[in-house]
């Protein structure tokens, strides 16, 4: 598909790991989860506070969610003004650039929704830097900054919409963000379901943000076998889960996310938190718990990979 451009009008750290670093040929492809979902956030809004949108252009017409001539009129000419995010779905809010200099706070009147699926991500370009061959969508900023979105799957969404998003097609079926979990809330949506309780965490209309690499170390660190039964999980358990969620999810923040294939920050460098996994992308090495004496394993479980130690990690029939 050719390229579209709407609305001329503008030219164009951290310390060494005590873990072994998982070896990325020997990965499955993964997804952006809420650490990397939040570094691009804060990324952005360091990029573009207070930025115009002053000309768009929609390079594959497949990442907008709806008329992709809509999309680019509605952002045109309207400045950033927030920066959110609910699991792993970006949202920006823009309001009119008449709106630059009132002393009130300002209120967005269209939000941009951004959720990068598989490989999305943004990428903050100066004018002399090119794009890649994924680039899909380019928001030329008043400053001759660019925002892209990059894309190599073509997977990931952008929709933007008018008023209150709540209704939105991209935040349909999303459950309560992962790092303001309540635990009573948690414990009800699992003591409904009967899936293992890996599989329940990755399930983003109870809890969302949590993706196939941290529901594998947050299991781990609370020394609960990925196979058991939701419904079996115990009070105290739920507990752990909801702790160690927010813990994990915000040390990985700290270090901007995991890279282990395509994610990449918007100043296109790599997450570090991949040197701080302990059992994700393990198989076959010594589990890391001390004295437990285990081996790391993975399974399949949803038609995700799940690491796990059997020997530390107990299961619902062994706890009782």
């Amino acid at each position: 598909m050719g390229i579209r451009d709407w609305g001329l009008g503008i030219g164009e750290g951290h310390g060494r790991s005590q873990f072994p670093i998982p070896n990325p040929q020997c990965l499955p492809l993964t997804m952006p989860e809420l650490p990397e979902v939040e570094t691009m956030r804060r990324d952005l809004e360091a990029l573009a506070d207070q930025a115009v949108v002053a000309r768009v252009q929609v390079l594959d017409e497949k990442v907008i969610q709806g008329s992709a001539r809509a999309f680019a009129r509605g952002l045109k000419g309207r400045r950033f003004v927030s920066f959110g995010r609910r699991g792993k779905v970006l949202i920006l809010g823009l309001e009119p650039q008449a709106g630059r200099g009132l002393v009130t706070a300002p209120t967005p009147d269209v939000v941009l929704l951004a959720h990068p699926r598989m490989t999305g991500h943004w990428l903050g370009l100066e004018p002399e830097h090119e794009l890649s061959r994924f680039a899909r969508v380019v928001l030329h900023l008043d400053s001759g900054r660019r925002l892209v979105f990059d894309d190599s799957r073509r997977f990931g969404r952008l929709e933007l919409v008018r008023g209150n998003c709540d209704d939105a097609c991209l935040l349909r079926n999303i459950g309560a963000d992962a790092l303001q979990v309540d635990e009573a809330a948690l414990g009800a949506w699992l003591s409904r379901k009967r899936v293992a309780i890996k599989v329940a965490l990755l399930d983003q209309r109870g809890v969302s943000g949590i993706g196939n690499i941290y529901a594998s170390e947050i299991l781990f660190r609370i020394g609960l076998d990925p196979r058991t039964p939701s419904c079996r999980v115990t009070k105290a358990e739920v507990a752990a889960i909801a702790r160690e969620t927010e813990r994990v999810l915000g040390e990985s923040i700290e270090y901007r996310g995991t890279t282990l294939m395509n994610y990449r920050t918007a100043n296109g460098d790599q997450g570090a938190f991949r040197r701080k996994l302990r059992v994700y992308g393990h198989e076959g090495e010594p589990c890391r718990r001390k004295g437990c004496g285990g081996t790391v394993k993975r399974i399949v479980q949803g038609g995700r990979s799940t690491y796990f130690c059997s020997h530390c990690q107990r299961t619902g029939r062994r706890r009782r």
